[in-house]
């Protein structure tokens, strides 16, 4: 008896839910809208389900242009990609294990609550490392109040309207210019009560008032993640801070997709176990770090 025929044997509501092929596309449904960070940045398919176990990424270079006089030369530049960037997907995973017994007694749909935490590990895992990619740039950093470092991060150094300004004119310094601003809910906190947002006098953004969210500034779309970099550090005592994100999205990051998630399924007998294991197989890289410039605050 397959396992198919076991699950429906034991509860006539799950047949066809530990189908592989379904429950793949039903966590990839759950995981789609929980991504910040994906639709952000460039997204590569080259590997998708096929043969290969790298994809190269070009960084920008800078062509000069020169005069030419009537009949004169022109000398082209060579791009070589000498600094290309490698993506080599790794492959990630996340489980659950469900008793016969729970699926026979649960009063609740098992299959929709696994898929939503296993949709929801992929894609909390995956803005993870995305993050950790980008901010291990260092070309661009601006810190809150008069702050000049990690050290020197004191209470009241929280994010505002013009250290934004401060880090898209660091940005654009390097001809690049900044599309997306990923900020933790306490830098988003530290903009919903700023008066540049809540006093109309002072061009307060309606929006906020009407949906909550920061959804624009400066041209530039606010996003708000629990995944932010955090830490602690400051003068005397430690401070609270968190490290958003402003960067040229597309040329910032890559990711690389190998495969989409999957759904592996195991019934062992003698514990009267599903196991469901949900993985995927991708690679994220920061490409252009001068497209990116960190914001380091305090959360209070």
């Amino acid at each position: 008896m397959n396992e198919i025929e076991k699950l429906s044997d034991t509860h006539s509501e799950n047949v066809g839910a530990i189908i592989p092929e379904i429950w793949s596309t039903l966590v990839e449904k759950v995981a789609e809208p929980k991504r910040v960070l994906r639709p952000l940045i460039r997204l590569n398919t080259d590997l998708l389900n096929k043969k290969g176990d790298k994809v190269h990424i070009p960084r920008r270079e800078i062509l000069t242009c020169t005069s030419v006089g009537e009949g004169g030369t022109v000398s082209p530049s060579t791009l070589t990609y000498a600094t290309a960037v490698t993506l080599t997907p790794t492959e990630y995973a996340t489980g659950v294990s469900i008793s016969r017994q729970a699926i026979e007694r649960a009063n609740i749909d098992l299959k929709k609550d696994a898929t939503e935490e296993l949709g929801t590990s992929l894609a909390r895992k995956e803005d993870v490392d995305i993050i950790t990619a980008l901010t291990s740039a260092t070309a661009n950093i601006v810190y809150g109040g008069d702050a000049t470092g990690t050290a020197d991060i004191a209470t009241g150094d929280v994010l505002t309207p013009e250290l934004i300004a401060k880090a898209q004119l660091r940005i654009r310094q390097d001809n690049y210019e900044p599309n997306a601003l990923v900020i933790s809910p306490e830098q988003h906190y530290a903009l919903a009560t700023s008066s540049q947002f809540t006093d109309a006098s002072k061009l307060g953004a309606t929006d906020l008032v009407k949906t909550g969210h920061v959804p624009k500034y400066l041209g530039i779309d606010v996003y708000t993640s629990t995944n932010i970099t955090a830490g602690t550090a400051g003068i005397g005592t430690d401070v609270a801070y968190h490290v958003g994100i402003l960067m040229e999205g597309k040329k910032a990051a890559a990711l690389a997709l190998k495969r989409n998630p999957s759904i592996d399924v195991e019934y062992d007998t003698l514990t009267r176990k599903y196991t469901i294991v949900a993985s995927m197989d991708r690679d994220q890289e920061l490409v252009n770090e001068d497209s990116v410039c960190l914001l380091y605050t305090s959360d209070a």
